[in-house]
């Protein structure tokens, strides 16, 4: 892996490079990677934890919440074929410990932002979408988490932000219809923009969420073009790339298109490109 990296790096050269922020994705970039961690509470430690040059490596860090209807549970959980047990609630205490106690939160500077992405299904057996009274749980759920890292940021007079994600217009609804009466650090609402079946049967054409004040919209740099790119910008959205693995077109496409933020599961890398 690390001889990839390096060969990526050096077909990419010596240049200027844009100005990113990064996203841990699934609150998992450590390298070597290693999906097995996605959405776990070790991987989140080492990826908060993780320092380049004695700053910390990363701006921003996602993580999925999944509401499982067969007991009425709110997990940390990218999916849930794993069995996974870990309740969100963990995920906000550990977020909110290290707003409260790291000297300092991000790479580039600004706001410290957790995105968090609200999953449709409730699990695997059942294979359904929410409910409507599953969409409020989990829309009151995902408030808990706001009110959690809140209080750690007011607390601490830490910068911090949240993003509230989902591929499902009615999960982001809910999430507004639920806003309780005060929101004392800024939030955002996120969905996701062009990803090709098979890979995603979720993604929905943009004009489903009408009405919803979307702020940030994720893309994959490997599938989106240019008119595409300027359509979005002029909606006046933020545009946030994310990424699995990264290739040469993947840094390519961060030079040409320059979004604010990339998400990646390989944060040393990412850095070390941007910095070299």
């Amino acid at each position: 892996m690390r001889a990839t990296s390096l060969a990526v790096l050096a077909l990419l050269g010596a240049c200027d490079r844009p100005k990113v922020k990064i996203v841990c994705h699934n609150a998992n970039c450590v390298e070597p990677t290693d999906p097995e961690g996605d959405d776990t509470l070790p991987a989140m430690r080492e990826s908060l934890a993780l320092q380049i040059g004695g700053k910390p490596a990363i701006d921003a860090i996602e993580i999925d919440s999944f509401w499982r209807g067969s007991d009425n549970t709110c997990l940390l959980a990218h999916d849930l074929e794993g069995g996974t047990t870990t309740p969100i609630t963990d995920a906000a205490n550990e977020l909110a410990a290290h707003i409260t106690t790291a000297p300092v939160l991000t790479r580039s500077g600004g706001a410290f932002r957790v995105f968090l992405e609200l999953k449709q299904h409730t699990d695997k057996a059942e294979e359904v979408l929410h409910t409507p009274v599953q969409r409020t749980a989990h829309a009151d759920c995902v408030w808990g988490v706001y009110d959690t890292i809140a209080t750690a940021a007011m607390t601490s007079g830490q910068d911090v932000e949240l993003v509230f994600a989902s591929f499902s217009p009615a999960l982001l609804r809910e999430v507004i219809a639920r806003k309780p009466a005060t929101t004392p650090i800024p939030y955002k609402l996120d969905t996701f923009y062009g990803i090709p079946k098979p890979l995603s049967g979720e993604t929905v054409p943009l004009d489903h969420f009408a009405g919803i004040p979307i702020d940030i919209v994720e893309v994959h740099p490997q599938w989106i073009h240019d008119a595409q790119w300027e359509g979005l910008r002029s909606l006046g959205v933020e545009v946030v790339f994310w990424t699995f693995s990264a290739t040469v077109e993947t840094f390519a496409a961060i030079e040409q298109y320059e979004p604010e933020m990339v998400g990646t599961s390989e944060a040393g890398l990412l850095v070390r490109w941007l910095e070299r």
